[in-house]
Parts: C-alpha cells; sequence; structure tokens
C-alpha cells in the first residue's frame, strides 16, 4: 500500500463509547491479520453477537462518520461504539459474522458457490457500494477480505447474506486530494489511473467500480489474489 499521512485527533463522543469489563468483556482473538479481532460478549442483557477490533491508528474523521451515521444500510456492518480501556487502543466495538469474511471462506473452499449465487452476492455488495457513493463518500477498499457473511448456501442464492465493513480507507467522492488528507492505495485493486496520478487523483465511482470488478474476478477465482503467484 502507499500511504500519504494526515491529522486527525479522535475524541469519541460521549452516548457512543463502552467500558471494557463494564459493559463488554474481551474474549480469545479471533484474527490478528489486519486489524487485531477479539470475541466479545456483553456484560449486560443484551444478546447481539459482537466482536471487540483494536484499531492500529485513530479512525479518520470520514470513517468515524460512517461508523456512526451510516451503518444501518442492510448489507453494511453495524457498529455499536468505541470501548474505552486500559491497553492505550482504540478499540471498535461491532456486530459478528458468523462464518467471517469472504476471501478465507473461498481460499480455503468452505464455500464453492455457484455462479447465480455469486451473482447474489455481488447484488448486495454493490448495493452497499452505491449506498456510500450515494453519501457523497467512497469505499476505497473494496475487496473479499472486506465481506463479512452472514448467511451461506452454495447452491441457493436467496440464502446468503453479506455485509461490507472495513471503513478505514473512506474518503470524499472528490476528483482532488488536499494536500493534509492522507490516501492510502491498496495496489492490487487501485483503478490504474490513480497509480498513474502518483496519489494527486482521488477516487471516485469510477474508480471504485473498477475495485468491484477485482473483486467479482477475487470471488471467481476462488478467492485468489489479484496479480498473485498462484
Amino acid at each position: 500500500m502507499i500511504c500519504f499521512s494526515h491529522l486527525f485527533v479522535f475524541r469519541p463522543s460521549t452516548g457512543y463509547t463502552f467500558k471494557l469489563n463494564v459493559d463488554v468483556a474481551k474474549n480469545g482473538l479471533l484474527d490478528g491479520r489486519f486489524r487485531e479481532t477479539y470475541e466479545a460478549q456483553w456484560l449486560s442483557e443484551r444478546t447481539e453477537s459482537i466482536v471487540l477490533i483494536k484499531m492500529n491508528e485513530a479512525p479518520t474523521k470520514y470513517e468515524l462518520l460512517f461508523y456512526k451515521e451510516f451503518n444501518n444500510h442492510p448489507h453494511i456492518i453495524k457498529t455499536f461504539g468505541f470501548v474505552e480501556n486500559n491497553l492505550q487502543s482504540i478499540m471498535l466495538l461491532q456486530e459478528r459474522a458468523p462464518h467471517g469474511h469472504l476471501q478465507e471462506l473461498l481460499k480455503n473452499n468452505l464455500f464453492e458457490p455457484t455462479s447465480m449465487v455469486l451473482v447474489a452476492i455481488f447484488l448486495q455488495i454493490m448495493d452497499a457500494m452505491m449506498y456510500v457513493i450515494n453519501q457523497g463518500m467512497i469505499h476505497g477498499d473494496l475487496r473479499c477480505s472486506n465481506i463479512l457473511v452472514f448467511q451461506m448456501d452454495a447452491s441457493k442464492p436467496k440464502e446468503n447474506f453479506v455485509k461490507l465493513t472495513n471503513f478505514a480507507l473512506v474518503r470524499p467522492n472528490q476528483p482532488l486530494l488536499s494536500e493534509d488528507r492522507r490516501l492510502i492505495i491498496p495496489v492490487e485493486y487501485c483503478a490504474p489511473e490513480i497509480l498513474r496520478s502518483a496519489g494527486r487523483l482521488n477516487y471516485c465511482e469510477l474508480s471504485e467500480v473498477y475495485s468491484m470488478g477485482v473483486l467479482m474476478w477475487e470471488a471467481c477465482s476462488q478467492g485468489k489474489l489479484p496479480y498473485g503467484s498462484s
């Protein structure tokens, strides 16, 4: 990835924070490859399945906006808030997807969907993508590993349900970047014109469509990484 830095001071708002070991408990590590993700449970009467995600850095103001304002779409991951802790880190509290992410399921042959099932999944992802675009924003990191699977059936399209996650790279849908904003480029999924601009051009809805096409290739290739050796 290519990264250009920017400054943003993270201050979680009241009514959107929880306390570790008071409101929620952190259990075992589920995934540590990108952001550390832990199994969690409510210490109250709430019953939703949840995870705690340790964030490596403060969320951008655009990411925070999505977590707070735009997470009611059926195909976007639900975020409950942030968890205060004594680990000197920011922890995000989200709903848990029982089957994990799409790329892992495909790569390990745990899910071998028919073409019609893939079409149904792609339509759900595109629905979420268009919702983000209609908010004047761009997700910026469409890939199978950012698609969480809540229901899956390899032969019945209507029995599949996925959600878009990871808004770390969300940004405004505008052609040029201001000098103080971070730009991180997931190279394998990035439109060529963004790469050729050496970071001067921002993502837009057209480059998002390109990334969606790469995601579709990845899914149809049973989870192979774009431009990989195998």
